[in-house]
């Protein structure tokens, strides 16, 4: 069957558009958000329904709206920015999720069969990390002349899930019992 044409007009087409400049920038909606060493911001492009399932989050918060949501993709796309030794806490999805590193240098670590490991990448590298492995990523090293690093992230799914390892649920816990952020549950 072959796929049908359509004919889009030029207003419709600028729907699909998403300009750097003009993204909102998003510094909330996850839990661990709040913890310093978690601190990141979203510039979400192309996004997908919320998770509903029980401790599970949005790949980018709840609170990232995004530019292009008139379209059902099958996936979602935001830039990630941060300042180098800032990232996320380990967590998995249950889709695949994608990285290329636009600015900066990133550190992706893991859990692997022998405890945790790390991948480095610069600009133009890319990761796709598998259903269900633990991971985080962290900003190493921000571009010359700038004061955070910038990732594409791409996640499968058109409402993709994400959970948090349990050490990083411990993480929160230990923030939220010395009174340094109160968890969103």
């Amino acid at each position: 069957m072959p796929i049908p044409v359509i004919k889009p007009t030029t207003r419709e087409i600028e729907r699909c558009v998403a300009r750097f400049a003009d993204l909102s920038r998003c510094s909330e909606g996850l839990p661990d958000m709040v913890l310093p060493e978690s601190r990141r911001t979203f510039l979400n492009v192309l996004g997908f329904e919320q998770p509903k399932a029980e401790g599970q989050y949005s790949p980018f918060g709840d609170k990232a709206r995004a530019r292009i949501t008139h379209l059902k993709a099958g996936f979602g796309v935001a830039y990630v920015a941060a300042e180098p030794g800032k990232g996320v806490l380990m967590h998995n999805h249950d889709t695949v999720e994608t990285f290329l590193v636009i600015k900066g240098r990133w550190k992706i670590e893991f859990e692997g069969e022998h405890g945790i490991e790390a991948v480095a990448l610069g600009p133009q590298d890319f990761i796709a990390c598998p259903i269900g492995a633990q991971r985080r990523f962290e900003c190493i090293e921000a571009a010359e002349g700038e004061r955070e690093g910038l990732l594409l992230g791409i996640i499968g799914g058109d409402s993709p899930g994400a959970e948090y390892s349990p050490e990083g649920v411990a993480r929160m816990a230990q923030a939220e019992a010395a009174g340094q952020q109160k968890i969103a549950a």
